[in-house]
């Protein structure tokens, strides 16, 4: 399976799949995630009253592991990590 994201991250660490109680967003289309990434940017740095505090935002492409009764177990019980079978940074937004 092939998901895309965002991160600000500069590339995968130890900590990069944690639960860190800040909901990820995943999407099934590179174009899908690249219009929600350019809306985020375009809102935040709309406003100038003040100085626009964008940084760049990385799209990844991860592949898991197929959905088994016992991945579907694992991404309850530890997060999305455990599945991750490859991942890159596709394109960087800035």
């Amino acid at each position: 399976m092939i998901l895309y994201t965002y991160s600000l991250e500069a590339g995968p660490s130890e900590d990069r799949w944690k639960d860190t109680a800040i909901p990820g967003f995943f999407f099934t289309e590179l174009d899908e995630v690249r219009q929600v990434v350019r809306e985020l940017r375009d809102e935040i740095t709309s406003d100038e009253d003040e100085e626009p505090s964008w940084r760049p935002v990385h799209i990844e492409r991860i592949e898991l592991l197929e959905p088994t009764t016992q991945n579907v177990l694992t991404l309850l019980n530890e997060g999305v990590g455990p599945l991750i079978q490859r991942y890159e940074i596709v394109e960087t937004i800035a």
